[in-house]
């Protein structure tokens, strides 16, 4: 098999490292990344994913919802309350 060398920044590395699975090659994990990122899927296939996802915790929830509460205040003039 032929191999290409090619050159990344250092945070694309360390995010490329973090996807690859135990025992996965760099090789093996980018051709998963491109071939996951081809496939289109469904409303239905994304709500099936999503009940994978572990729930947030009450201070991650508080932390996006200060952040969802501050873009919508600059972006409409006005604070909302969103809760």
């Amino acid at each position: 098999m032929a191999t290409k060398t090619i050159a990344v920044d250092a945070q694309v590395y360390e995010e490329l490292a973090a996807q690859k699975r135990p025992g996965e090659s760099f090789s093996k994990a980018i051709r998963r990344m491109i071939q996951q990122s081809g496939e289109r899927g469904t409303g239905a296939d994304l709500l099936r994913h999503l009940e994978s996802v572990p729930p947030l915790s009450e201070e991650d929830a508080e932390i996006m919802l200060e952040v969802v509460e501050e873009n919508r205040s600059e972006a409409l003039g006005e604070p909302l309350d969103l809760r």
